[in-house]
């Protein structure tokens, strides 16, 4: 967890998952990364020359108010270190460019919130970057969550693919940072899984041994998003997490063209797992 990657546009959203990120990692020693993108239409009225000038400036303009804002940043008192990254490429090609060359570890998204259940807390632009960003986890930050103890990490999974230490390598150290356990859910009881799913689960137990971690079976509601979601109200869980595969339903409906009919409304943050196969 030594390099985070904020993408920061000053928004709200922006504001308040760097806010989390710093309550998240107190005490912690890291560089954290605050990356603002831009994308700007040339004009058909300007030469190709003023166009440029006109990139330049706003370029210009963006880079001086983050560099000031990374300034004050640093001169607080923690163990963080911040750099600012200003880039007119896309969002998802600067952020897949930025973890490759910074060695990032870790990607922390705010949301803008959902005005409805019929839509899901996941704008576009994170969407985007879950979707595009392929080796590295990604916490999504609600918009307007602040920043509870976490007691326990509720991970969601239905068992039907096999684990490895790599992928869950950052539920182990925020773990281990948070001093909390590790409660392991699903939909199905012992009896009705398969033979594949049963070796799955002691795969995972063996993974997850020097931890204190719970096996439990939540009883249905209506689907599996509302069941998750009934669980962590009722719990007070601060924390859910998932591996980014096709078998669960946070990736069956990344997938499916269909975000806005989606019901899924988490109002605590979700950290999503790379899936390493």
């Amino acid at each position: 967890m030594k390099n985070i990657l904020i993408p920061y546009d000053f928004s709200e959203a922006a504001i308040n998952s760097l806010r989390y990120t710093k309550k998240l990692f107190e005490g912690e020693k890291l560089n954290i990364f605050l990356l603002d993108v831009y994308i700007g239409e040339r004009s058909n009225l300007l030469s190709e020359e003023h166009n440029q000038e006109w990139f330049n400036g706003i370029d210009d303009e963006i880079e001086d108010e983050l560099k000031y804002l990374v300034e004050i940043l640093n001169n607080e008192k923690n163990n963080f270190t911040y750099h600012s990254i200003v880039d007119s490429n896309s969002l998802t090609k600067s952020v897949n460019a930025t973890v490759l060359k910074e060695k990032i570890t870790l990607i922390v998204c705010g949301t803008k919130g959902a005005k409805s259940l019929a839509q899901t807390f996941i704008g576009t632009n994170t969407l985007n970057i879950i979707n595009a960003v392929e080796s590295v986890p990604i916490i999504v930050v609600p918009i307007d969550y602040k920043y509870k103890k976490i007691d326990k990490i509720t991970f969601s999974t239905n068992y039907k693919r096999t684990f490895n230490k790599k992928e869950l390598e950052t539920l182990l150290k925020l773990s281990k940072i948070k001093k909390c356990d590790i409660e392991v859910v699903n939909l199905s009881e012992d009896d009705a899984l398969t033979n594949k799913q049963r070796t799955h689960k002691v795969k995972l137990r063996e993974l997850l041994q020097d931890v204190n971690t719970s096996f439990k079976k939540l009883d249905w509601d209506d689907s599996e998003a509302n069941t998750i979601q009934k669980h962590i109200e009722i719990e007070d869980r601060k924390l859910l997490v998932f591996i980014n595969h096709h078998y669960n339903f946070f990736n069956t409906f990344l997938n499916e063209n269909v975000i806005k009919k989606i019901t899924f409304n988490s109002k605590i943050p979700l950290l999503i797992l790379p899936e390493f196969k």
